[in-house]
C-alpha cells in the first residue's frame, strides 16, 4: 500500500516539474501598448474672420487626448515649444488672436496631438494664413474714390479709371494666392466683376455737358449771318435813291401794233 502511494507520489512531482524545450529557431514578437501612440490631428482649417481674429478648427487625432495648437510668423513652428502656444486642451476648436495688419509675413499654424499618457504624435497639422495688406486697402480706397466722382458728374473716363484700379487690385490678389479658393482668390474674382461693371457703367447714364461748358458754335453762326444781313440792307438803304428816281421809258408803239395788224 505504502508502495503504490511513493510511486503516485513521484509521478506528480515528476508531471509538475518544468521541462525546458530546445528549440533551433525563434520568433519575433512585436508587442504593441495601447496608449502610447496617437495620430495627428485631422481636418485641420484657418478661418479669416478679420484682422485680428482667425478661427481654428479640427478633428482630434486617433488615439488622443488633448491637442497642442501653436503658431509662429513667417514659418511654421517646429515642435511642441516653438513658436507661440494658441490652444491647448481637449476640444476641437479655437480663436486666435493677433494683429495681421502689422504683419508682411503669412502666421503659421500647427497642431500636435498628446495621448492620455503624455505621448505627443510624431507627425503634426499645418496650415497658414495671411491678412490683408496695406497696399489692397489704398487700391479698394482708390477705385471706390474713382466710382464715386463718376457716378457724381456722369463722366465715363472716371468710370473706366475706378475699372483699370480694380484690375489692378484683382491681379495683385491674383499672384498673393496660396491656393484656390482662400481669402486672395476670392478677393481677385470679385474685383474682376467689379473692373466690368465700372468698364460698363457709363451705358447706364447719358453723359451731360454742364451749361456753362457748352459749345458756342450756333450762336457764332447765327450773329455772322445777321451781321452780313445788315451790312447788306445798309448798302442796299444807301443806293435805295438810285432805284426811287428811276422811271421806266415808254416805248413808241408801232403802227403795226396800234392797229391790231391791219
Amino acid at each position: 500500500m505504502h508502495k503504490w502511494l511513493w510511486i503516485i507520489l513521484l509521478v506528480l512531482v515528476v508531471w509538475l516539474m518544468p521541462i525546458g524545450v530546445l528549440a533551433e529557431t525563434s520568433q519575433e514578437v512585436v508587442v504593441t501598448a495601447v496608449g502610447w501612440i496617437c495620430d495627428a490631428p485631422g481636418g485641420f482649417t484657418l478661418t479669416y474672420i478679420s484682422e485680428y481674429e482667425v478661427q481654428i478648427d479640427w478633428i482630434k487625432g486617433l488615439g488622443a487626448e488633448n491637442t497642442m495648437v501653436r503658431a509662429a510668423i513667417g514659418r511654421p513652428p517646429t515642435d511642441i515649444t516653438d513658436g507661440i502656444e494658441v490652444y491647448y486642451g481637449d476640444g476641437t476648436t479655437a480663436t486666435s488672436w493677433i494683429n495681421m495688419e502689422t504683419l508682411s509675413e503669412p502666421v503659421y499654424y500647427g497642431a500636435w496631438s498628446e495621448t492620455a499618457l503624455g505621448v505627443w504624435s510624431p507627425l503634426y497639422a499645418e496650415d497658414q494664413i495671411e491678412g490683408v495688406s496695406m497696399l489692397l486697402w489704398i487700391l479698394i480706397f482708390l477705385a471706390l474714390a474713382f466710382l464715386a466722382l463718376s457716378l457724381i458728374f456722369k463722366k465715363g473716363y472716371l468710370a473706366f479709371a475706378s475699372s483699370g484700379v480694380w484690375m489692378v487690385a484683382g491681379v495683385y490678389c491674383f499672384s498673393r494666392a496660396l491656393e484656390y479658393w482662400d481669402i486672395y482668390f476670392s478677393l481677385g474674382f470679385l474685383f474682376m466683376a467689379f473692373v466690368l461693371a465700372c468698364a460698363f457703367a457709363p451705358l447706364a447714364w447719358r453723359e451731360t455737358t454742364p451749361a456753362n461748358e457748352r459749345t458756342e458754335e450756333p450762336d457764332v453762326l447765327v450773329a455772322g449771318l445777321r451781321e452780313e444781313m445788315g451790312i447788306s440792307a445798309d448798302e442796299r438803304g444807301q443806293f435805295d435813291f438810285l432805284y426811287k428816281n428811276r422811271r421806266p421809258t415808254k416805248r413808241k408803239m408801232s403802227r403795226y401794233e396800234r392797229t391790231g395788224g391791219r
